[in-house]
């Protein structure tokens, strides 16, 4: 998902086929068959969380976390830290500096699970609603503080202890707003839109080279999760969007053809109002091109399909969403 407090980045999509492979809940990666939403990741990290709580000695800490956890890990966990440049070393050093954290956040790691029945359904319905919907691998995963969630190529890859948490999670060992910011309008329910939104950037091509395309290219991921959810989503930055959409309308006007995404995205930490709001902007362009367009099923493809990085092309949209 890309986005919220900071730890979001970039996802690079391609090619990948198979709606019937959801129906057999089984497809073929590496020549193997496998299932589609993965969560060993999650069980093999608690195990070495426990087992290096019993030794003081750093270095063999490291050992066993590596031996337990990214040694046994999922291809999805070992893309993951390739992506957010994390490794047993980092794992161990987050977890011996903020034992308040992870105290908090284990319970809600292991509700996942039980979440994957739904979240499965509603990858289903998100290929009803884009019949050119390309299937993708769930990978649920424990970063050291990295990443909520991000893609590569087919892959979804999910840090649940930031997924999953919540308002009741204990961030005060942290220097920043960072989490404390996102958490407060987080539930355990929030994992599927997460697990919806990093699942639509899958489907999309090269992401933006201005902040208009950016802001759409990550916006677009929300609109989608809502019409797949048939809710409206309730991240802060929507909610606070939808509070003040007239202000930060006519902000984003002045800002939206240049290369600076600092004042609208990827900034949590720093924005002293509400970080992300490049994503709301982007989510109401693609609100008002779907209101307006006649065809709401060509107009799911033209905002999937859509060249973010091609300036051209996105202000066509632009003009053709009415937003403005």
């Amino acid at each position: 998902m890309r986005r919220n407090t900071g730890f979001l980045h970039k996802n690079i999509p391609v090619y990948f086929i198979a709606f019937i492979y959801f129906l057999t809940s089984s497809y073929v990666v590496n020549g193997q068959n496998a299932p589609n939403v993965l969560t060993t990741d999650i069980d093999n990290f608690w195990i070495a969380f426990d087992s290096i709580q019993t030794i003081k000695e750093k270095d063999k800490q490291i050992e066993l976390m590596k031996s337990l956890y990214t040694d046994k890990g999922t291809y999805g966990l070992k893309k993951f830290m390739e992506l957010r440049k994390f490794d047993a070393t980092k794992l161990v050093e987050s977890i011996n500096k903020y034992p308040k954290f992870w105290g908090s956040i284990r319970g809600n790691t292991l509700k996942i699970k039980p979440k994957i029945p739904a979240i499965e359904t509603y990858i289903k319905e998100f290929n009803i609603l884009y019949p050119d919907f390309r299937a993708a691998k769930i990978v649920f995963t424990i970063s050291a503080i990295r990443a909520a969630g991000t893609t590569k190529d087919s892959l979804v890859l999910i840090g649940s202890e930031i997924a999953m948490g919540n308002k009741n999670t204990d961030v005060s060992e942290f220097p920043d707003k960072r989490l404390e910011n996102f958490f407060k309008s987080q539930s355990s329910d929030n994992i599927i839109p997460i697990v919806i939104h990093e699942y639509v950037h899958t489907q999309q091509k090269a992401d933006g080279k201005i902040l208009l395309g950016q802001a759409i290219f990550e916006g677009a991921c929300d609109f989608i999760a809502e019409l797949v959810l048939k809710e409206p989503l309730t991240h802060s930055y929507l909610k606070y969007g939808r509070k003040h959409e007239k202000k930060l309308k006519q902000q984003f006007k002045k800002e939206m053809l240049g290369e600076d995404y600092s004042n609208w995205l990827y900034n949590g930490a720093g924005s002293k109002t509400m970080g992300d709001l490049g994503y709301f902007m982007g989510y109401a362009i693609c609100r008002s091109y779907y209101r307006h367009a006649d065809n709401k099923s060509r107009a799911i493809k033209d905002i999937i399909g859509l060249n973010y990085s091609d300036q051209p092309a996105i202000m066509q949209f632009l003009a053709e969403s009415k937003y403005y």
